[in-house]
């Protein structure tokens, strides 16, 4: 029986990516047609009614299931900013790479609109994380700037896009996919910040090479309400090795003594804002923790947060 990719979902009709490149409408099959039981990122068996018309006979295993967009199987998730036209923050940055660590997604970074900045500039805003070891490029969809490095980070992967509005994950879908035409939106001058443009969930064969490029209306910013005061270290990739020289098993890098990680900091060995926004993020998930132990239990979907999209 052929294998597919789930590209779309439009009125109850299912457009399905063949292995030889086509694209085919289906329909579901029978229990398949409850309307959560296919999404966006499927990969599916089908059999074929038609040259281009199939019925859907089964959904594979998934990798991974995002909630909000509802996408499944997911490899990586490309982390958009902006060097400038909106300004990033550090601390920004840092929430949605310490979200997608818990959630055990690779992340690869894009400092977007280069051609906003000078060299200097867009050097010193990527070389932090490419030193921490984060995959950082420098784009810029006016000038074309970086899509061949862009390109290559996306074959054989499943990746979708995440960050502000206004960053430019529209036109960094149009430079990658040329002829898709994604709408892009302006930054409005009063808010600092663009609006969404993209309005359904659509899974895009690169044009080049293999892989996909997941166009979805908006990313939510989860809360950290889903990881734990003990899991949060670990999602500080440079934290590793220092934490090996912390004096207490279970170090949470604040009020202990001879603490590894605090000795790093202090020899200029993990930058000083990483650690403070570790700082902020320790004490939001354990007021996170404390509010789970004042209220009754109830069932949670790991990953699923408030509908703040990014």
């Amino acid at each position: 029986m052929p294998v597919g990719r789930i590209n779309r979902i439009v009125g109850g009709f299912y457009y399905i990516s063949t292995e030889d490149g086509r694209t085919i409408t289906a329909v579901p099959r029978g229990k398949l047609r409850r309307s959560d039981g296919i999404v966006v990122g499927d990969v599916v068996d089908y059999e074929l009614t038609a040259p281009d018309q199939g019925v859907i006979e089964g959904v594979h295993p998934r990798r991974n299931l995002l909630k909000r967009p509802v996408v499944a199987n997911i490899t990586q998730v490309a982390v958009v900013f902006a060097h400038k036209n909106p300004d990033f923050n550090y601390l920004l940055i840092d929430r949605l790479l310490v979200m997608l660590a818990a959630l055990h997604l690779p992340a690869l970074l894009l400092f977007n609109k280069t051609d906003l900045v000078d060299e200097k500039t867009a050097s010193e805003n990527a070389q932090p994380y490419r030193r921490i070891g984060y995959t950082t490029l420098c784009t810029s969809t006016k000038s074309g700037q970086g899509r061949e490095e862009l390109l290559a980070a996306l074959q054989k992967e499943t990746t979708t896009l995440a960050g502000p509005s206004g960053v430019g994950k529209s036109a960094l879908i149009n430079m990658i996919v040329p002829g898709v035409k994604q709408p892009t939106g302006a930054v409005s001058a009063k808010i600092g910040r663009g609006r969404h443009t993209t309005r359904e969930v659509r899974l895009l064969a690169l044009p080049e090479g293999e892989g996909f490029l997941v166009d979805t209306p908006g990313f939510s910013q989860l809360d950290l309400d889903f990881i734990s005061p003990a899991e949060l270290a670990g999602c500080f990739p440079e934290f590793g090795a220092a934490e090996q020289e912390c004096r207490f098993q279970g170090c949470f890098h604040d009020q202990e003594p001879d603490c590894g990680v605090k000795a790093a900091v202090a020899a200029g060995k993990i930058y000083p804002w990483r650690y403070e926004n570790y700082l902020t993020f320790l004490a939001e998930v354990r007021s996170w923790e404390e509010q789970k132990r004042q209220r009754p239990r109830r069932t949670r979907d790991k990953g699923v947060g408030h509908d703040r999209r990014y």
